[in-house]
């Protein structure tokens, strides 16, 4: 398979335009037909449904399109690297977390990662989950620290870090878990596991927290509200470490059944490379309260 052929096929089935495909590869629109019409006659199949008016791929097509994608995303991570390595003259590492982790984690995990690794340089970028995955397959970033979900794609490692229980917390020094249910509750809608929790303590201690606020911002945002003691939270133990070691906030309940993991995302094709190796061992070791 030539893989000129290949990469106009793929362009096309991108951007589902020969001209637009024409114009990204810098040649004419006509030339851009006859290759892909030679590909087809090289593999001696149909790559697209030509009785439509619109750009449609063939079964065949499709499934070549998947496999020329992880290709040439991997080609894109490769000429990232070099490029990164070539212009620093030494490594670096990029490293992609959603807020729940990077806002609590992160500053006090890569001063520690510095002073063990000092030869090796990182960039830190905050950001949604479905986002980093995505950059993380296209080579913008080289890390993804996310909280935990259940990722299936044969072309990523996923490990699990730590596995942490989830607190009920306050900053009021009179709330306790006999009277925790006669003051407001935050609610994540969105997290399973905070809805677990609540049913839990309800049936643990036969009460219902009647007066629950649903707040879909960020963490920062959640905790300031707890910290004014407009309400108290549950969350796992690692987002509320910080404050929770220097007293801000005081733990009413830990709650040891239910517990929530932090993941680290590579793609596999960096799996050997020395400074990804470095920074996974040392999350191997890393304890959020150690």
């Amino acid at each position: 398979m030539d893989l000129h052929y290949l990469k106009i096929f793929y362009e096309v089935a991108k951007e589902k335009s020969f001209t637009k495909a024409a114009n990204k590869l810098f040649i004419n629109q006509s030339a851009v037909s006859i290759q892909v019409k030679k590909f087809e006659e090289i593999l001696n199949t149909k790559l697209f449904d030509r009785s439509s008016k619109k750009i449609r791929l063939t079964y065949t097509g499709e499934a070549l399109y998947k496999m020329a994608e992880d290709i040439f995303n991997k080609v894109q991570r490769t000429e990232k690297e070099i490029n990164r390595i070539i212009k620093l003259g030494k490594a670096k590492i990029i490293i992609g977390s959603t807020s729940i982790i990077g806002d609590p984690l992160l500053p006090r995990l890569m001063e520690e990662f510095g002073q063990s690794h000092n030869e090796i340089e990182y960039e830190i970028k905050i950001s949604e989950k479905n986002i980093l995955l995505k950059e993380l397959k296209e080579g913008e970033i080289d890390i993804a620290l996310v909280d935990e979900e259940h990722i299936i794609d044969p072309n990523l490692d996923v490990i699990t870090v730590e596995k942490v229980p989830y607190v009920l917390i306050t900053s009021n020094k009179d709330v306790s878990i006999e009277n925790i249910s006669e003051y407001p509750l935050i609610t994540r809608t969105n997290v399973p596991n905070n809805s677990k929790a609540i049913n839990y303590l309800e049936d643990k201690y036969n009460f219902i927290f009647e007066n629950k606020i649903s707040v879909l911002g960020s963490l920062e945002v959640i905790k300031g509200m707890v910290k004014k003691d407009i309400a108290n939270v549950i969350l796992p133990y690692y987002s509320v470490s910080k404050e929770i070691l220097n007293g801000t906030f005081k733990i009413v309940e830990e709650l040891d059944e239910i517990k929530d993991g932090y993941q680290l995302v590579i793609t596999k094709d960096k799996a050997n490379l020395t400074p990804i190796i470095k920074f996974l061992n040392f999350m191997s070791h890393y304890k959020i309260n150690g």
